[in-house]
């Protein structure tokens, strides 16, 4: 598997961008994130020291309770403020796994979705990836190697944010031993958690190239997580979800493939989104429309801030789209919603900060 992955140039090229950015203009670049941080916040410095008052478990339950408001909310512009409420329950109680982990998914929103910040060239996107990984690890730690009372369950999303990050950051950095120790942390997390983690192992390696090992075997444990979901292996000829229908449920850890998941509602359209555009990147078009059609037995597939993308896509020339795949980062087609990395399976309403376009592009 190459190590030089289109996903790693992407990564490195916005970081790069903005070192350079930042170091050609430090002064304006810093009053901007500082001005942009204190007017995105919600809070005054007042309202932190009544926080610190209140004890850890209701700061750890508003904090909680906000980074889900404004994740399903589709709040991109809230994340600094999300962060500052999160940093301050972790710091008033630094051993909750959970405060870790929505840590890290606000720095992951926050590169994966860049095109979106009111601060072009925001000095933060460039640690953004590492403190993502960094929180992911704390929370992983405290989740699986710390005493718990009887009857805890681990969460076992936690081993896949961390192995994404890790290959990511590996990428991002030239850095092969680091994304083989990503691939190694994302075969455990499938092996605790196939029905998710192999989405997340596919989409740690969705940009290599087409013809690579790395491509092929993300692309493969695509179908694996589908495979898990019914309990089955689907037809790759005609891969039809509709006599699976009647498995859909919104308890368990199945509910993470179908629509009733209160965690990710438009998962299942996310996964057909990914899945229809790797068949198309691999060439594989006839299969990449019937699975571009599976969206559809979605019952909130209506509500879908972003089903006009996929329709858009769906009815667009495939096989002209198909032809445009050759490994270069700069013309290759998007095989998620362009622009988006979290909003499109989260988000319960459409974006309204101005950005909805860029997700059209």
């Amino acid at each position: 598997m190459s190590t030089e992955s289109n996903n790693g140039r992407r990564l490195r090229s916005i970081s790069d961008a903005i070192r350079t950015r930042v170091r050609l203009k430090p002064v304006v670049v810093a009053v901007f994130a500082v001005t942009g941080l204190l007017s995105l916040a919600g809070f005054a410095s007042q309202s932190i020291i009544d926080d610190r008052q209140r004890s850890p478990n209701d700061m750890t339950d508003a904090a909680i309770d906000r980074f889900w408001a404004v994740f399903h909310g589709n709040d991109y512009s809230a994340i600094s403020s999300v962060q500052r409420q999160l940093d301050a329950a972790v710091q008033a109680n630094p051993d909750n796994p959970t405060l870790h982990a929505l840590l890290g998914a606000t720095h992951f929103w926050h590169l994966g979705e860049a095109s979106r910040d009111s601060i072009p060239d925001d000095p933060v996107l460039a640690q953004d990836m590492s403190d993502a990984e960094d929180a992911f690890d704390k929370a992983l730690k405290l989740d699986y190697y710390t005493p718990h009372p009887i009857g805890y369950i681990n969460d076992d999303h936690l081993p896949g944010y961390l192995g994404i990050t890790t290959v990511h950051l590996g990428q991002q950095n030239h850095d092969s031993a680091l994304i083989g120790k990503g691939n190694q942390i994302l075969d455990f997390a499938v092996y605790q958690f196939p029905e998710f983690n192999n989405f997340n192992r596919w989409a740690a390696h969705l940009t290599d190239a087409k013809e690579s090992a790395g491509y092929k075997e993300g692309l493969d444990s695509l179908w694996q997580a589908i495979d898990n979901c019914v309990g089955g292996t689907i037809r790759r000829d005609n891969p039809d979800v509709g006599p699976y229908l009647n498995l859909a449920t919104s308890v368990g850890r199945k509910k993470a493939c179908w629509w009733e998941s209160n965690i990710a509602p438009y998962a299942f359209e996310g996964i057909m989104l990914n899945l229809g555009n790797g068949l198309v990147k691999a060439g594989q078009v006839p299969q990449a429309k019937i699975v571009f059609a599976n969206a559809r037995y979605a019952k909130n597939y209506a509500t879908w801030p972003y089903r006009q993308y996929l329709e858009q896509l769906a009815s667009s020339n495939l096989y002209a789209r198909s032809a445009m795949y050759r490994d270069d980062p700069l013309t290759d087609p998007p095989l998620t919603v362009p622009n988006r990395s979290c909003s499109y399976c989260h988000a319960t309403v459409p974006e309204h900060d101005g950005s909805q376009s860029n997700a059209r592009r």
